[in-house]
């Protein structure tokens, strides 16, 4: 009896968590190599998918590989905008800082060196290129 409780409980479980992952889950084709946290990957298809354990831990994947990242809540769940991928590019590396839901935004931690990047004037270098989902 006791083995049929915590399996309805585990059942009970994965049905309420399921439809938050989908809900947050997208596609993205993403065409040029960048960096996810620390982790260098090839330009192609991914999911970004937010991870059950935590409501800052995200997942990013293709066919060949995937990355794992914690991310800090950024945007007020107030403002609507396109949900998508925003990337920092600087110094010929394309860098992702943000991941964008419907509701919220999500800023990736960048090392200090990233941070602190700039160009040979002294001014702040990169571009800031913006992929929506599909």
């Amino acid at each position: 009896m006791k083995l049929c409780k915590v399996s309805l409980f585990f059942a009970l479980l994965v049905a309420i968590c399921l439809p938050v992952v989908g809900q947050t889950a997208m596609r993205i084709d993403i065409p040029f190599n960048f960096v996810a946290a620390g982790k260098s990957l090839p330009a192609g298809h991914y999911r970004v998918a937010r991870l059950p354990i935590s409501d800052s831990a995200w997942y990013l994947s293709n066919d060949l590989t995937g990355v794992s990242m914690l991310a800090d809540l950024a945007d007020s769940t107030q403002n609507s905008h396109r949900p998508g991928l925003v990337f920092l590019r600087a110094g010929g590396t394309y860098s992702l800082i943000k991941i964008r839901t419907d509701y919220s935004g999500w800023d990736i931690p960048q090392s200090k060196v990233k941070q602190t990047l700039v160009s040979k004037d002294g001014s702040k270098a990169g571009d800031y290129i913006e992929i929506g989902a599909e």
